[in-house]
């Protein structure tokens, strides 16, 4: 064993002494930090330019716009004052000693005489816009009206642009030639667009409708007020009859139809409040007392009847064949034992119906009742000539008659 241990650390030293002339497996250089640096001035600097050129390029491009229409602003001439001639002679004396410079822009080319005959045809595209001009728009006239005139001034403008730039050069003209062509050109523009088309469809006139008046207004509010009448709508026609009422305070139905509401609903009160105010608009019209007296006969207030049903007005009832009004009088009257108005309503009727049996008899107990036997006994014998009475009714004119006849 400690032969073999020897040998073991004789072979240790050995190999910790010896160099076998290999190089390293791995060898890790260092890399320079400068390229990495380079890269990123690069990627900035190329960030600058780019954004450099982007405004650049969008202030030139809003330069150009402004110079266009700065340039055209100030070469159109005004349509009311035509350019005079010696500005006009200047202009052209301007673009001959420019026709030495270098040409700009597009070259003009003279038109074809196919061209031009198509160019000469503006009257015919005329036509044609105002054939299909709407009817019912005002401002679309207007519309075409400002294309056609723009057609034709721009097919004369491109006839003297092309004469003018034959004249001065035949191989390039200039901005500044175009700019004098287009300055001559507008007053004959101008002077084209003058005449206006005869076939210009306009537009219908407006009917102006009329204010309604009062009563036609009334009219309308009635209508209304039977239509929510018959929907079972009463709040709404009650409204509409009202205002109907408010426009035009003559309107005899709608104060009829309020009336009628009113008593329909039980408000006896309102409805009378209307019918009154019929009665003072229109003292002599005998519908709005006979109204009334209906609703007072049936909350039995005979004497307000007869307060406004005076003897004076039964001609008049009689006259236009009122039998309502006579016999709710008369009914009032001999209730309350007021037998004067109550022949004076009867008569009436007599008059009215001659052949009705139950009018005599009424006038036959009013006239027993004043004691006037001679005009009791004339009526009673004339309602039982006539019949048809009942047969109470019969009975008693027969007693009452016996009596009358058999006293001294």
């Amino acid at each position: 064993m400690s032969i073999l241990n020897d040998t073991l650390k004789s072979l240790d030293e050995r190999n910790k002494s010896e160099d076998f002339g290999l190089p390293p497996t791995v060898e890790v250089s260092q890399r320079p930090a400068w390229p990495k640096a380079l890269m990123i001035i690069a990627v900035l600097v190329f960030v600058v330019w780019l954004g450099i050129t982007l405004l650049s390029g969008t202030s030139h491009r809003e330069k150009s716009e402004d110079g266009l229409s700065t340039t055209a602003v100030s070469s159109a001439p005004s349509v009311n004052n035509p350019p005079a001639e010696s500005t006009i002679s200047e202009r052209v004396a301007d673009s001959t000693a420019d026709i030495n410079a270098p040409s700009q822009g597009m070259q003009s080319t003279p038109l074809s005489e196919s061209d031009m005959a198509l160019q000469n045809r503006a009257s015919d595209v005329a036509e044609l816009v105002f054939n299909t001009v709407d009817e019912s728009h005002e401002d679309d006239e207007a519309q075409y009206r400002k294309r056609v005139t723009t057609t034709v001034s721009a097919t004369s403008t491109a006839d003297d642009v092309n004469a003018s730039s034959v004249n001065i050069s035949a191989n390039a003209s200039s901005p500044q030639s175009e700019l004098s062509a287009v300055s001559k050109t507008q007053p004959s523009s101008s002077k084209a667009a003058e005449p206006k088309p005869t076939n210009i469809i306009t537009r219908e006139p407006v009917v102006e409708v009329a204010p309604k008046s009062p009563e036609q207004q009334s009219a309308v509010h009635l209508e209304a007020g039977l239509k929510a009448y018959n929907f079972g709508i009463f709040d709404e026609a009650q409204k509409s009859f009202t205002l109907a009422l408010a426009t035009f305070p003559q309107n005899d139905e709608a104060r009829k139809q309020l009336a009628a509401l009113y008593f329909g609903q039980n408000n006896n009160l309102q409805a009378l409040q209307v019918l009154s105010e019929g009665i003072v608009i229109s003292p002599s019209e005998l519908i709005w007392r006979e109204l009334m007296a209906k609703i007072l006969v049936q909350e039995s207030r005979f004497e307000e009847v007869l307060n406004l049903m005076p003897d004076s007005l039964d001609a008049k009832a009689l006259a236009e064949g009122r039998a309502d009004y006579l016999i709710l009088k008369g009914t009032s009257a001999q209730t309350i034992n007021k037998s004067e108005q109550a022949i004076s309503a009867f008569s009436a009727m007599t008059s009215l119906q001659p052949n009705n049996a139950k009018w005599w008899l009424a006038l036959g107990v009013n006239y027993d009742a004043l004691a006037d036997e001679r005009l009791a006994i004339s009526s009673y014998s004339r309602a039982l000539a006539i019949g048809g009475l009942s047969s109470a009714s019969a009975q008693y004119a027969n007693s009452r008659l016996t009596d009358l006849q058999e006293q001294p």
